[in-house]
């Protein structure tokens, strides 16, 4: 397995996106990429809060244990955490994410919010993950108008944010094959690129293409690519 990230904070004054890749205990790795949330503060610190919660939970949890129940239990752990956080610091904070738990060729695929994770098989998109925003939800009525886009592009529907009633995570459950590749997105980056004509880049040409736009990108923009 072959891991490639990339992170840079575009023309923000701070790159609010964390990544983070772990092995865990028997065979099993941890691979995250959270989007700390415009309109709140602190993100730089509740993606990194939110990520490092995960995997410290999943960490001594794994081992004969149901992998979804224990998945969903770090998320609220996380959760936990990001409230702890927000009432010391006074500040209303919160992350969207996506990872995936892999042990062997199975992968166990989540995420809140818009930060999106593709699986590519011999050149074919197998699966894309739905962004959690209100202009998907309005999409889905048939609701959406240019005005629309501008106004609540932005707005996302599930998040990490501390609230007791905290969002239910959903976990899907995939086989990968030699040659198949993961693709985790902050949505600063999937808005910029077609996802489909660079997954399989080589690492030298991804580092070329998204260093180039540094400059002129309005957002965070940040991938995770596992190549099995």
């Amino acid at each position: 397995m072959e891991i490639y990230t990339f992170s840079a904070k575009g023309r923000r004054e701070n790159n609010e996106d964390y990544l983070l890749n772990r092995q865990l205990l028997s065979g099993y790795s941890i691979h995250l990429l959270a989007d700390g949330m415009g309109g709140h503060e602190h993100g730089e610190i509740a993606s990194l809060l939110a990520c490092e919660a995960i995997a410290g939970y999943l960490a001594p949890n794994l081992a004969n244990s149901d992998i979804v129940s224990t998945l969903q239990q770090s998320v609220s752990t996380a959760n936990s955490i990001m409230y702890d956080k927000s009432q010391q610091l006074g500040a209303k904070m919160g992350t969207t994410i996506a990872g995936t738990l892999i042990q062997g060729n199975k992968a166990y695929i989540f995420w809140l919010g818009d930060v999106r994770i593709y699986h590519f098989r011999n050149n074919q998109l197998l699966f894309q993950s739905e962004d959690h925003s209100l202009i998907n939800d309005m999409q889905k009525q048939g609701s959406v108008s240019a005005l629309n886009l501008e106004r609540y592009k932005n707005i996302v529907t599930r998040s990490i944010t501390g609230t007791p009633e905290h969002d239910e995570l959903v976990v899907t459950e995939t086989n990968c094959n030699s040659g198949d590749t993961l693709l985790l997105c902050s949505d600063g980056l999937w808005q910029n690129w077609d996802i489909a004509s660079i997954f399989n880049l080589s690492e030298e040409k991804l580092d070329e293409i998204f260093s180039e736009k540094e400059s002129s990108n309005e957002d965070n923009y940040s991938m995770l690519r596992i190549q099995f």
